[in-house]
């Protein structure tokens, strides 16, 4: 008895509706996916640039302050911390970008017991935000990292 009724039903929507439906819901699929699957690759891509900018901001502040404490001079350090942050940076493909600063607990900076502090900063833009909405959109993440390198007790001055 409900069985003849539920067929009922579904026979008279049938003849109701016709073919008027036929094919729409591949039609649906397909605008739907695409409409919930275009944020999830902006997403994606926006989560690896800015992870590859963290990658590039932790590298440059750990060898940049590396490379000075293993230098012979001051100056030379100065000049294997700048390479060594441009290296970390070009690695992640930020090459120019990012900076980096170096400070002494002590002077001269290579003296024994002595504390090298490194930063490294790097604006990060994100991608596919056009020119024109750069003032009203946060158009770049700014990433920082800071790392500390302790000179050899035993290094001779």
């Amino acid at each position: 008895m409900i069985r003849n009724a539920i067929r009922h039903t579904c026979d008279t929507i049938r003849r109701r509706t016709g073919d008027a439906e036929r094919g729409s819901a591949l039609i649906e699929f397909i605008v739907i996916g695409i409409l919930l699957t275009l944020p999830v690759f902006y997403l994606v891509i926006t989560l690896a640039r800015l992870q590859a900018g963290t990658y590039a901001v932790a590298a440059a502040a750990r060898e940049s302050s590396r490379m000075f404490v293993t230098a012979p001079s001051d100056a030379a350090g100065a000049t294997r911390s700048r390479a060594a942050a441009a290296m970390a940076f070009a690695d992640q493909g930020f090459g120019g970008r990012g900076g980096v600063r170096i400070s002494c607990s002590r002077t001269p900076c290579l003296s024994p017991d002595g504390t090298i502090n490194s930063v490294a900063d790097l604006d990060v833009d994100l991608p596919l935000i056009p020119d024109f909405l750069r003032g009203a959109v946060p158009s770049s993440v700014h990433l920082h990292s800071t790392h500390v390198e302790s000179v050899d007790r035993y290094r001779a001055p």
